[in-house]
């Protein structure tokens, strides 16, 4: 039985949203009017009906006119509500800004505008994706507003949330007026930043400023006072010959101040080894290393700053992903 009501109801939502989707079709920018607003009692709303109902059966069956006078008084109230209900969401316009990049895992942000053509504003306006979290605001009139409303990630790539749900039981709690708006809202979502062995740095030359040096490479960096047990291959015969005393020549390599995130230089599955790499590039960040990415047909030099690592989260969050012309427009 409950799978039957299950089911029955997932046809009855999906038919639902493809006459909401013809009413209101995707985009950037609506407007809320008599279109795409749906006025209704809420359970509150129902059980104020029914007392309302039973006021009146007391006082015709009673025929008491102050008792009928009430049930008038309460249902025009209610009659009122749906006017005013409608009237605070009618006018209001939501424009997508843009999304807030987030690591797999993290609410991503939308964020969102509204404005507000009616003289006195709206009230307890409630905005939702499906699932996530519910934020109530008050619009001002002729104030734009913007909004953040989040998003709960689950894995790499471009998040769209779905219908935006717009909401508002004003002024008694007894009316909701309501909508589905299909915007145009993309996220972009990096790997979860995951602890991996560190990826092999392949040096350019080692001449790079910053460079470090490291004994025992083959450079040639100067001389020393001969110790016991030094090699006898590094001894300066040169300098010993000329009576300068023993000495032992010593060498260093130069280590590359570079980093690379190489993906070839991690041996785990495909979703840990992109992890492992946007972990070492927000280290590498932290520590102003440059820093490089090779993926199977992308290389990136190194380099540091925001943009860059905003290139690099992007390059590994993209990965392997299908191409999709609608791509998201980041905000800070």
């Amino acid at each position: 039985m409950s799978h039957f009501l299950s089911s029955w109801r997932i046809r009855w939502e999906q038919r639902f949203y493809r006459w909401i989707d013809q009413r209101s079709p995707r985009a950037l920018e609506v407007q809320l009017n008599r279109k795409n607003l749906y006025t209704f009692p809420n359970l509150t709303g129902l059980l104020y009906l029914l007392i309302s109902a039973v006021i009146w059966l007391l006082g015709t069956n009673y025929q008491n006119n102050l008792i009928l006078g009430l049930s008038y008084l309460l249902l025009s109230i209610f009659v009122v509500s749906i006017l005013h209900a409608f009237a605070n969401l009618a006018g209001i316009s939501i424009r997508v800004v843009g999304a807030r990049p987030a690591f797999a895992g993290d609410a991503a942000a939308f964020v969102l505008e509204l404005s507000c053509t009616h003289k006195a504003g709206c009230d307890n306006l409630e905005l939702r994706w499906p699932g996530g979290e519910t934020r109530t605001i008050t619009l001002d009139p002729n104030e734009p507003q913007q909004v953040i409303v989040r998003m709960q990630s689950h894995q790499r790539g471009y998040l769209r949330p779905g219908r935006l749900l717009v909401q508002s039981r004003f002024p008694l709690g007894i009316i909701r007026c309501w909508t589905w708006l299909n915007l145009e809202a993309t996220a972009l979502i990096y790997p979860a930043p995951v602890m991996t062995d560190e990826p092999s740095a392949q040096a350019s030359d080692g001449r790079a400023e910053g460079g470090t040096s490291q004994r025992g490479g083959d450079d040639f960096s100067g001389l020393r006072g001969y110790q016991a047990g030094d090699p006898i291959k590094h001894i300066a015969w040169k300098q010993f010959a000329q009576d300068k005393g023993l000495f032992t020549k010593e060498y260093e390599a130069q280590l590359s101040a570079e980093k690379w995130l190489d993906w070839e230089s991690l041996n785990q599955p495909q979703e840990l080894r992109l992890s492992g790499l946007c972990h070492w590039a927000l280290e590498y960040e932290r520590q102003q290393i440059p820093y490089g990415l090779r993926l199977p047909g992308l290389s990136l030099a190194p380099g540091t700053g925001e943009h860059h690592q905003q290139t690099v989260l992007t390059a590994l969050a993209e990965f392997n992903l299908p191409r999709d012309p609608r791509k998201p427009s980041h905000v800070r």
